[in-house]
């Protein structure tokens, strides 16, 4: 008997159980061993732990109680609090494992991974932020002689370097395991997901959301300055899977992690979940087909909240990002999602290159224009992406210079100047000139941009 564990490590918001080992279990244990029996030299067996959420609740007990509850009188806060208290906590861990030191609860960690007696581990890399205590755990692992495999998005050379395997997905994960006797047309592609894995009273909220994947990467892909894709090819998952994991789950709260979701999908992922009682919530761009009518039957299955990928209300900036869509389109969709009853959460991206301060200040107005129909901004600045499609063609993008700086443990940190436009700076300088203006705007407290569970489970409205 080989015992597999997958780990997802410390550091991400500690709100809802990954998405990514619990998929990941249940393609390994649809495949083997009883579907492929024949096909292994020995059987397997699959467990997942959630070193993230383990980390938290060990570290800030405190919070976690305060978050378990329904009803807040001091939110924002208390969050506030929190935020700065886990920045901090993060900064000070990721700066021991640079300096070759054992982070903060390592050992409590690595307590947990023997107690589960694992033959091989492998970590899920989703943000570059659970980098670094996988480099300790790592670390860790190979002083007890365990086999270790890293994958995800966020997996990089230095990781690489230390675990004994990587892997692109969860196919060659399988062939491995199988030493490549398990043949694709048997592969068994059911995604019904089993959260009972986990327990789900773990996580700071007073109620569990769940994440869920319509399909495996984003149907657009044309975005100029997005890498999330991977440029991997858009396959949606099966309608009935999606079903059946909600109601084996037996919960309310459900947050579609996708990029984005195209109307047609849309409209049967409604189809199928109105009758469920549910309340959900995705990420959307801002498109005109999502009309007064569409959205409204999406309101009616239980979509609480879209966060839309607005990114700038300048339509040059629209044109040059390749968003497909424009300044009156954002009005108009932004408009009839709310009196569809939908709260409206807005991504708001400053500095892209070639953006000047006028353009800068176009979306400042359209936002204070349209302030009744926005509950709540997230603005970034931009920052450039090795693999985005703006990286390939600087100059088309008035980019002049770009340079990499090499980091301990992160990919290469990249910088850019610019020939036209907003400068990094400049644009950080003029988002923080018009901060009060864009909380003033502000609907639900502007922390629930880092736990947008909270705001789908209303606690505090």
């Amino acid at each position: 008997m080989t015992n597999i564990l997958l780990l997802y490590p410390p550091f991400c918001t500690p709100a809802s159980p990954p998405y990514s080992i619990t998929y990941l279990a249940a393609f390994l244990k649809n495949n083997f061993p009883k579907n492929n029996v024949a096909e292994l030299s020995k059987p397997f067996t699959v467990d997942v732990l959630d070193l993230n959420i383990l980390f938290h609740r060990l570290k800030f007990k405190e919070y976690h109680n305060y978050y378990r509850k329904a009803i807040y009188d001091d939110y924002e806060e208390k969050t506030k609090q929190f935020l700065a208290a886990t920045s901090d906590c993060y900064t000070e861990n990721n700066k021991k494992v640079v300096n070759n030191q054992d982070p903060e609860l390592l050992q409590k960690l690595m307590d947990a991974i023997r107690q589960k007696s694992p033959d091989i581990v492998a970590l899920s890399i989703v943000y570059s932020s659970q980098a670094f205590y996988a480099v300790a755990l790592l670390a860790e692992l190979k002083k007890l002689g365990i086999k270790t495999i890293i994958g995800g998005p966020a997996i990089n050379e230095k990781l690489k370097s230390i675990a004994d395997l990587s892997f692109s997905n969860e196919v060659d994960f399988l062939q491995y395991l199988s030493s490549g006797k398990i043949k694709h047309e048997q592969l068994n592609i059911t995604r019904a997901l089993d959260f009972s894995m986990y327990n789900l009273n773990d996580y700071f909220t007073p109620a569990a959301v769940i994440p869920l994947r319509t399909s495996n990467s984003c149907f657009y892909k044309q975005c100029t300055f997005c890498t999330h894709h991977g440029n991997v090819q858009y396959i949606e998952h099966p309608l009935e899977d999606i079903k059946k994991t909600i109601i084996q789950s037996k919960q309310k709260y459900f947050f579609f992690i996708d990029d984005m979701i195209p109307k047609k999908r849309l409209l049967q992922l409604a189809e199928i979940l109105k009758p469920l009682n549910i309340l959900w919530m995705c990420q959307l761009r801002p498109t005109k087909d999502l009309d007064k009518q569409t959205l409204a039957i999406l309101k009616e299955s239980g979509l609480n909240i879209i966060i839309w990928g607005v990114e700038s209300a300048n339509d040059r900036i629209l044109q040059l990002m390749k968003k497909g869509t424009n300044k009156k389109d954002l009005t108009e969709v932004l408009k009839n999602a709310k009196a569809a009853g939908i709260i409206n959460a807005l991504y708001i991206m400053f500095g892209f290159p070639t953006e000047t301060k006028e353009e800068f200040l176009e979306t400042i107005d359209f936002l204070k224009e349209n302030t009744n129909n926005v509950d709540l901004i997230s603005t970034s600045i931009f920052g450039l992406q090795k693999d985005a499609i703006i990286f390939s063609k600087p100059d088309k993008y008035g980019i002049a210079q770009i340079q990499t700086k090499q980091r301990t443990i992160l990919e290469p940190a990249i910088t850019y100047s610019v020939s036209s436009g907003l400068s990094q700076e400049e644009a950080t300088q003029l988002r923080q000139k018009y901060k009060k203006t864009l909380d003033k705007i502000n609907k639900y407290p502007k922390q629930m941009n880092f736990f947008r569970e909270h705001m789908l489970i209303n606690i505090i409205m």
